[in-house]
């Protein structure tokens, strides 16, 4: 017959640490599945905002140069409040008729929150505008030179007076 020594056995965990663990588990697949969801949500939500005709800044100064016309460079963010904002007001049809006729306009979103980095393009171009906080706005010739540049959410009248300024034509440099 064989007896086993009830010392030599591991003891099992207090109950108390084994439901904290069991639930501190649900937790953090809760909060992972949470993390993917609104994610996936937010990721082609900013990308088309309103009715502005919205083009990728990979290709917004090629059709700039080809059109004559300033890029309009929307900065934003999916967790920024200010940004949603702004969007709303990309469906007002003055607004988005002014942006259309006068500007080449893509959105930039930075993912620095979501992914923790920007892709190289995305952060070159923060970097190269000085971009600090959401929304911005930046008015750029063809060439990527800066034109003006809108910090912020500072309502309708605002945007309509710096896309009516921005979007001027400028005399041709001698």
């Amino acid at each position: 017959m064989a007896t086993t020594d009830a010392s030599s056995a591991p003891a099992p965990p207090p109950r108390s640490q084994s439901r904290l663990s069991g639930a501190l588990l649900w937790i953090l697949l809760a909060a992972v599945l949470f993390r993917i969801v609104t994610a996936v949500m937010d990721r082609g939500r900013t990308e088309e905002a309103g009715l502005v005709r919205w083009e990728s800044h990979e290709k917004a100064r090629a059709l700039s140069q080809a059109a004559g016309r300033p890029i309009l460079y929307d900065f934003t963010a999916a967790w920024c409040g200010p940004c949603r904002l702004l969007d709303r007001d990309w469906n007002d049809a003055d607004v988005a008729g002014k942006v259309n006729a006068s500007f080449v306009p893509a959105r930039v979103v930075d993912r620095v929150r979501e992914d923790g980095r920007n892709p190289p393009d995305v952060a070159e171009m923060v970097r190269r505008y000085e971009i600090s906080g959401f929304p911005t706005l930046v008015a750029a010739a063809p060439d990527g030179t800066m034109i003006a540049k809108l910090e912020g959410y500072r309502g309708r009248a605002a945007l309509l007076e710096f896309l009516e300024e921005a979007g001027k034509p400028t005399a041709p440099s001698r």
